[in-house]
């Protein structure tokens, strides 16, 4: 039992340091009346994959209730093959309460979120930055401090703590993973104002479910996901992991494609379906 030696080891740096954080959803109580198509988005269990990909399309509609007075504030990308993020001020607390924290999971040598994150300044110009924690086990060196108010962490984000194995295109190396809740607890956070999360694979995957199922999400006030959608056999899956977040509070208020995203020859109306995006959603139950 127990944590291996290296990964008691990180986590002891990472406290002292005050790092946090790790890798790697119908609360649309709108208008009376009848609903919308994109707002029927939990369909039965029992649909084939063509209609799971309808649903999960649906639930990527995005809706001016996850941002309370605006479509978000938009981050704009310095990767060709990245679309702009976004992010919604008005779910970040008063700076005269308390400093904002923000966890970033999968850098992968980009950090356009979490610079802006430290760059956030108030209408007068007055700079709010974040205290921002990046993670990534694949990529940015050892644990150091990036900015003021900014550190790194080699670790990824798991639904338990210790080591996990890598994949071929990483070497088959064993890199230490942590939980969540672990990373917040190590830091004493006890609610998180944005958790930016690559959700690709399907450990990924099941670590965006865990947070859900474990109520973790519902101590994280806004989302920013890069979501990808791989595995052909998992369309079930998809749907029933974006349903449970929109379940859980977790409202879209911004969706862009990326640029080299693949059309899934899925349309209904206007609205298209891609093999991935950059989604930003808002947690309705923290107003």
């Amino acid at each position: 039992g127990g944590l291996p030696p290296e990964s008691s080891f990180l986590l002891h740096t990472f406290g002292n340091m005050r790092l946090a954080a790790a890798l790697s959803l119908s609360l649309l109580a709108g208008a009376s009346g009848r609903k919308k198509w994109w707002e029927n988005a939990e369909p039965d269990d029992t649909l084939g994959c063509g209609k799971c990909k309808v649903a999960v399309m649906r639930l990527l509609v995005p809706f001016p209730k996850g941002c309370a007075g605006s479509n978000g504030t938009v981050i704009k990308s310095t990767a060709a093959d990245r679309a702009a993020s976004a992010y919604c001020e008005s779910l970040f607390p008063p700076k005269m309460k308390r400093q904002c924290v923000v966890y970033s999971f999968g850098v992968d040598n980009n950090l356009d979120f979490d610079k802006a994150m430290l760059a956030r300044k108030d209408p007068a110009g007055v700079p709010i930055g974040c205290r921002v924690m990046s993670f990534d086990p694949f990529c940015c060196g050892a644990a150091h401090v990036l900015a003021t108010n900014h550190q790194f962490a080699p670790v990824g984000l798991a639904t338990y703590d210790g080591l996990m194995e890598a994949g071929t295109e990483q070497g088959n190396v064993s890199f230490p993973v942590f939980t969540l809740r672990t990373l917040m607890s190590s830091n004493e956070d006890p609610k998180l104002d944005a958790l930016r999360l690559k959700v690709s694979s399907a450990l990924e995957w099941k670590g965006l479910k865990n947070l859900i199922n474990l109520g973790t999400i519902q101590e994280i006030r806004q989302l920013s996901l890069n979501l990808q959608f791989k595995d052909e056999d998992m369309w079930e899956e998809y749907r029933l992991i974006l349903t449970s977040l929109r379940a859980a509070g977790f409202v879209p208020f911004y969706v862009a494609k990326q640029p080299q995203a693949s059309y899934l020859q899925v349309q209904e109306g206007s609205f298209q379906l891609y093999s991935s995006y950059e989604v930003a959603y808002g947690n309705v139950n923290v107003r």
